[in-house]
């Protein structure tokens, strides 16, 4: 049961994502912010494009299509929101179930009348579903998301119901108890367990203060090991405290081949074709010598391979018997100290973006990009939330900022689009070049900044529903191709990039030419996808020349 505390800490969370120069005004709108990009990982920009909240929303608060790292999943919202601590002991309302079912009905028929009963945030998402569902191994997790009790018991199993008869579904329902692990660290536990080896199948060896222990284990051990012993039909979460991944669920396309592969009679090759599993400790003993020894392990964390455990435990949900003749390979590292522990978790998890991000925070090139703003009395997060105490008007992320640089002055829109992972990796040394100017990034930061204010009043008023400018909702996906407008523009009036009021004036230039774009590209596409055309690279090659051709009074 959450306490105040829990409610207190959420509650600090959700004002921290106020912004009342951009419209986020109370912490109703604020939490879905704060919840999709948090339970996701993306961006707060994405999460905010995301929300579809508002008059003709179908019981869909938000949407997000995944398409991240080869994924294939779509992601419904439904938020609830209360503003004192008494509200929260309530559950969570299920009187829109019936809306979302009756919307997941007219999507999956591909219904075209949707367009009339969608609000233009929602309609745009539903085009992005369908694309999404044209896809190989589409999946859709539903998200009942809100600061207070779970359902009541009846509608717990209604939403279960109702959205289970598809296919690839997966109900998702988080509460303030669940909410609220997102962001507190509590004191870890130390957990100590034991874990059996096959027959003879280890190594052991020693280096200094570390030892090692290779061996190879049976899935259901693993199993039994992650499991919560108070609550069994859930992982022990804490296990993966160092982990610097979460576990994505079984709809994931990587997870759902593991279960696939540990279920079928191809078990003994499961050893072969997965990775394993390492654990840390800060200690293992066990009889030498001993054909299939226990051993003892003490104050153990997964670091690597907690995607394959959460599957094995979502396997053995359905057949627990066949992981019997599952076997694991799993490396056991004894040390005490963190530091070490925290480069184990990093060096066996190197193809996770996060561990790039932070690799490249540390570098002489970030470090003299905070000095400089710091300079300028602005706080640049090499790391991600580095400053989250600082007021957020006053933060750059470097990731915002590498993404806006390159859509304004590397003329790469369509990667600051749908490829920003590649900022810390193999455009690194592009964008962040030795010969790069502090000034570069904080005028495309101001620019982008000025083009998202337009953009979230086309998504304020439709959530509102007010009258708005019908032209301009293409900003919602196509702020960056603006941005690269912006610069286009000024070469060709002959204005420096770097003057920031005069390049601010081409704004409503901009859209105003990108909006016609958008509109004959409507026209002549009756499939046309505001989503599929600013992450085609043509797009900005169609920008360009067009701008060339136009006569700009200076």
């Amino acid at each position: 049961m959450a306490n105040m505390l829990d409610w207190n800490t959420l509650d600090h969370k959700v004002k921290a994502y106020l912004d009342l120069e951009n419209g986020i005004d109370t912490p109703q709108k604020a939490f879905p912010i704060l919840m999709v990009a948090s339970i996701l990982g993306v961006s707060d920009e994405e999460a905010e494009d995301a929300i579809t909240d508002g008059g003709m929303d179908r019981g869909c608060d938000a949407v997000f299509v995944d398409d991240r790292e080869g994924r294939n999943s779509i992601h419904v919202f439904q938020f609830k929101y209360v503003t004192t601590f008494d509200n929260t002991k309530k559950n969570f309302p299920g009187g829109e179930i019936d809306k979302l079912v009756s919307f997941f009905d007219d999507v999956l028929d591909e219904n075209k009348g949707l367009e009339k009963t969608c609000n233009p945030l929602l309609w745009n998402k539903v085009k992005e579903i369908w694309t999404a569902l044209n896809r190989p191994t589409p999946s859709i997790e539903v998200h009942f998301c809100g600061n207070t009790e779970f359902m009541a018991p009846a509608e717990f199993d209604r939403a279960n119901t109702a959205l289970g008869k598809y296919k690839y579904f997966h109900v998702n329902h988080h509460s303030l108890d669940t909410l609220v692990n997102l962001f507190v660290d509590k004191k870890a536990v130390a957990i100590d367990n034991q874990i059996q080896v096959v027959d003879k199948d280890y190594f052991d060896r020693t280096d200094g203060s570390i030892r090692g222990l290779i061996c190879t284990v049976e899935a259901t051990e693993i199993v039994r090991i992650i499991t919560d012993p108070e609550h069994p039909e859930t992982v022990q979460k804490e296990i993966f405290n160092d982990n610097v991944r979460v576990y994505l669920s079984r709809t994931n396309k990587i997870n759902r081949k593991i279960i696939e592969t540990a279920l079928s009679e191809s078990t003994p090759l499961f050893w072969y074709l997965n990775n394993g599993i390492t654990i840390t400790c800060d200690s293992f003993s066990y009889p030498k010598g001993k054909r299939a020894p226990i051993i003892e392990l003490k104050n153990i964390q997964i670091v690597n391979g907690g995607q394959t455990s959460n599957a094995l435990f979502e396997a053995s949900k359905i057949d627990l018997k066949k992981l019997e003749d599952v076997l694991v390979l799993v490396r056991i590292i004894e040390t005490r100290s963190q530091p070490v522990s925290l480069a184990i978790a990093e060096s066996t998890n190197s193809q996770t973006p996060i561990k790039t991000r932070d690799l490249r925070s540390n570098d002489d090139t970030q470090k003299k990009i905070e000095e400089a703003f710091e300079g300028m009395g602005l706080f640049y997060e090499r790391k991600e939330k580095q400053h989250s105490d600082k007021p957020k008007a006053q933060c750059v992320d470097a990731l915002t900022a590498g993404q806006a640089h390159l859509a304004y002055g590397l003329e790469l829109p369509e990667v600051a689009k749908k490829d920003r992972g590649r900022i810390f990796s193999d455009l690194y040394d592009q964008i962040f070049s030795d010969d790069l100017l502090v000034d570069e990034l904080l005028v495309s930061l101001r620019l982008l900044s000025k083009i998202e204010g337009e953009k979230r009043k086309v998504q304020d008023s439709i959530r509102n529903q007010v009258d708005f400018n019908a032209s301009k909702i293409f900003l919602i996906d196509g702020a960056y191709h603006v941005l690269f407008a912006v610069g286009q523009i000024a070469d060709k009036m002959g204005i420096d990039r770097l003057d920031l009021e005069g390049t601010s004036t081409l704004i409503p230039t901009a859209i105003n030419i990108m909006s016609q774009m958008v509109a004959i590209e409507q026209e002549m596409d009756e499939t046309f996808s505001f989503n599929r055309y600013f992450k085609d690279s043509k797009t900005k090659t169609k920008i360009a020349a067009h701008i060339e051709n136009q006569e700009f009074a200076v």
